[in-house]
């Protein structure tokens, strides 16, 4: 993946894992072509590679004043269909489903491992589950009140199954476990 980029020209190209993002600011109709070769620059970049992206995953994400430019030009998949704008641009589902993964995850843990020792209990956190919720987060990291109060009912959840851990608030166990709140985590990645 190291050389995606060549041969992009102007836009501003990121990969997270197997997640990529095309960005180019449009300024007017003019534009849109330089950011569609863009896109077929990385469109040659996968076929040379023996990769496909998933026409159904990709979306386009438009903000702006310009309402000519949004209603009146389009970008392409690879196989020529018009990319669909994104429902919301919101990732109250990607924020469910992650939430649920790592209670899934949380739950095989508990009933597979009985020993709550911290040092036990907190190597399979870092290893198991926080993987799950600091996957590509600064892309998806939330700001409404219940999604990050649902992230993190995840660890309050887990660190109070932790030896020694029932009896103390959360920030409390925290503190004794040397973690951060979930919250923090994303914002100091944010911060980097």
């Amino acid at each position: 993946m190291g050389d995606i980029n060549e041969g992009v020209n102007g836009s501003s190209l990121s990969s997270f894992g197997d997640d990529t993002s095309l960005s180019l600011p449009i300024t007017s109709t003019e534009d849109v072509p330089n950011l569609q070769r863009d896109l077929d620059t990385v469109y040659a970049w996968a076929s040379r590679n023996n990769m496909v992206f998933n026409e159904e995953k990709i979306e386009i994400l438009r903000h702006g004043q310009h309402q000519e430019i949004k209603t009146n030009t389009k970008l392409l998949t690879e196989g020529g269909h018009e990319i669909s704008l994104g429902e919301d641009c919101a990732f109250h589902h990607h924020i469910a489903e992650t939430v649920r993964r790592a209670r899934g995850i949380t739950g095989w843990v508990l009933r597979n491992f009985s020993i709550r020792e911290p040092k036990i209990m907190l190597t399979l956190w870092n290893t198991m589950i926080q993987p799950l919720l600091d996957y590509c987060s600064q892309l998806w990291s939330p700001h409404k009140r219940g999604e990050i109060q649902q992230l993190e009912a995840v660890q309050r959840s887990y660190t109070r199954q932790i030896r020694g851990m029932r009896d103390l608030n959360y920030y409390e166990r925290l503190k004794k476990l040397g973690l951060y709140s979930q919250q923090r985590r994303r914002d100091h990645v944010e911060s980097d």
